[in-house]
């Protein structure tokens, strides 16, 4: 059985789909399907989807409100339903639902050079449509949500893979996972340590204080997330999304688009020159993109889940995920030369 598949389905068992919670959430159904970790819930008022959020009741009212800000100017974004008392969410036996109006289309595929094409002049349109919200919730929230700097963010990675060298090493017996991990954490360590100096050289700290490129950013563009008919796209699920450089997100969407064919260098120019008809990027940006897609992230965030056990995966999915990504390293230093040579042929500081 496909161990996706069978955590979705554990997932979708905790959901109280009791006739007192759809009169709660105001709802009539007439038939409801699972799809993967949500339902879809058919009334006659037109299809819907449910879901049950893992986070608070802040992050459902910033999320909210940050997708019904971008909508004004960029409708093909999914919104929370907002209920008779004016919330966007219901609290049902300790557990929080939200419910949405369900977009049209089937999942974009990303091994269509028209579909990589719209779905990035979507991000644009986006990106476009959200400039403001920062300074919105700023006002709306008495705060500010801009995300946690890339600096924090590699140092954390950087103490990680360090505190999970330690305890590696700490084991009488080591499986297949460890003798890898081991053999191959402290090229990754040297690698963030250079992503870091990198970092200090660019203009990422400037770019941060002006503040022209901060945008709302999706953080999880993979393929089942746009959804597209007629040629149009709809972009969803906005759980993870952040207050960040909007270069966070692009380089997120080209990582998804290439990592699993050989970092295809093609691909990665349609992910930018569809962005880029909406509106162009700095060279700036594209020295950051150079950062990202050089960070270690496949080899930490695997290690991460594995040794921090974030993931209700089997021991074989682990091993096999991490062999992949290690036989996938060749491709990603060949494309960070070839993305160097098209973009970067004067920017020194950037081996």
């Amino acid at each position: 059985m496909n161990k996706t598949k069978y955590s979705e389905k554990n997932y979708l068992c905790d959901y109280d789909l009791s006739l007192n919670l759809f009169n709660e959430l105001e709802i009539k159904v007439n038939d409801i399907i699972p799809l993967r970790k949500v339902f879809v819930i058919y009334t006659d008022e037109g299809n819907k989807i449910l879901k049950k959020v893992n986070y608070g009741i802040d992050r459902v009212n910033l999320i909210s409100e940050s997708l019904e800000y971008v909508k004004k100017n960029y409708s093909h974004v999914i919104t929370y339903k907002r209920f008779k008392d004016n919330v966007c969410y219901k609290k049902w036996n300790d557990q929080t639902y939200i419910v949405m109006d369900i977009l049209d289309g089937r999942e974009a595929s990303f091994s269509n050079p028209v579909e990589i094409d719209l779905c990035a002049e979507n991000i644009a349109l986006m990106h476009k449509a959200s400039k403001g919200l920062r300074e919105h919730l700023i006002t709306k929230f008495n705060r500010d949500f801009l995300d946690v700097s890339l600096n924090d963010k590699f140092q954390k990675a950087y103490d990680e893979l360090v505190w999970i060298k330690n305890l590696v090493n700490s084991y009488k017996y080591k499986n297949e996972f460890d003798e890898l991990f081991n053999k191959n954490v402290d090229k990754y360590l040297v690698e963030i340590e250079e992503v870091q100096q990198q970092l200090k050289k660019s203009n990422y700290e400037n770019l941060r204080k002006s503040g022209d490129t901060i945008s709302l950013c999706h953080n999880d563009l993979a393929y089942h997330n746009f959804l597209t008919k007629n040629d149009e796209i709809s972009i969803i699920d906005f759980d993870y999304m952040t207050i960040d450089l909007r270069i966070m997100d692009i380089g997120d969407f080209i990582l998804k688009c290439i990592k699993n064919v050989a970092f295809d260098v093609d691909k990665m120019l349609a992910c930018i020159n569809g962005y880029e008809n909406i509106t162009p990027l700095k060279q700036e940006e594209k020295e950051l993109l150079y950062i990202l897609i050089k960070f270690p992230r496949d080899f930490y965030t695997i290690s991460r889940d594995y040794y921090y056990k974030r993931k209700k995966w089997e021991y074989d999915v682990y091993l096999n995920r991490l062999e992949m990504k290690l036989n996938n390293e060749d491709f990603r230093y060949e494309f960070l030369k070839a993305y160097k040579n098209k973009f970067l042929v004067d920017t020194e500081y950037l081996t």
